[in-house]
């Protein structure tokens, strides 16, 4: 050997890019693995990827040794990418599904919150109707004499003939003095089908203008007919009442009669001149 031939060094192999890349595998690999975390696998994944393939490139050239190593950093690298995407459409699926059951809640929501708005409207409606009713039930149980109306729920027809003079016969009372006499006389029929029970229906509270009762005669001459205890179905009944008017008063008088049970009980009033 010629002395001037000096042996050469042996280069040193650069594995560190394998190592590398099998780290990152690994941790891109157990990010992955932890589902909640695969927005974080995916670069060191990519960088296992890009280093392992680079490491294989020197292993090739001679450069490195690691093969093995090098090779499980891309695989690890690769797994890592495929749990994160997998990650990522899994949590995407769960946020649709969330967010499909939302929709679906606040479509079962707004139905039934339609539906309660619904339900008050009707509610409302009726409400309003049945006071449009009572309203006009009212106005038609305000009458003058010689009007007329009809209880719906039992068939009773009431009318009230405007007050008649009266020359009583013989009376429990004496009339006041200065006073005039009258007849007020109040019809009854049953327009219904079936009997009809009159117990607690009265002709009572006569008033004059300034809602002070006027004197009552309990006449008992036998020409006063009383309201009966009942009416058979198209049966008429004409009952009396005689009352004892100031002398000259020509205020409106006011009569009202009552009917119906306790829990449905109304009454019908006429107003008018005494004539």
């Amino acid at each position: 050997m010629p002395f001037w031939a000096f042996p050469q060094p042996v280069p040193q192999a650069r594995n560190g890019l394998g190592v590398a890349a099998m780290t990152l595998g690994i941790v891109g690999g157990v990010l992955g693995l932890m589902i909640v975390f695969f927005w974080l696998a995916w670069l060191p994944a990519l960088l296992a990827v890009i280093l392992g393939a680079v490491a294989l490139s020197h292993v090739r050239k001679g450069l490195a040794n690691n093969r093995g190593i090098a090779l499980a950093g891309v695989t690890l690298g690769a797994v890592g990418l495929l749990l994160s995407v997998a990650g990522g459409a899994f949590f995407a699926v769960q946020v649709y599904n969330l967010r499909e059951d939302e929709r679906a809640l606040t479509a079962v929501a707004d139905a039934e919150a339609g539906r309660q708005r619904d339900v008050v409207a009707r509610q409302l409606e009726q409400l309003e109707a049945e006071n449009k009713k009572r309203a006009a039930d009212e106005q038609a149980r305000k009458l003058s004499f010689g009007g007329s109306y009809t209880y719906v729920e039992t068939g009773l027809k009431v009318s009230l003939a405007a007050p008649q003079p009266f020359v009583p016969d013989k009376s429990v009372s004496k009339a006041p003095e200065n006073t005039k006499v009258v007849l007020i006389a109040v019809t009854v029929v049953n327009t219904g089908s079936t009997p009809l029970s009159l117990r607690g229906s009265q002709l009572l509270f006569v008033k004059d203008a300034n809602e002070q009762l006027l004197f009552h005669l309990t006449d008992i001459s036998g020409r006063i007919n009383r309201i009966p205890a009942s009416l058979d179905p198209g049966q008429s009944v004409t009952a009396q009442e005689v009352y004892a008017l100031p002398n000259g008063s020509s205020d409106t008088i006011s009569v009202r009669f009552d009917h119906g049970d306790a829990s449905n009980r109304r009454s019908v009033t006429w107003a008018g001149s005494p004539g």
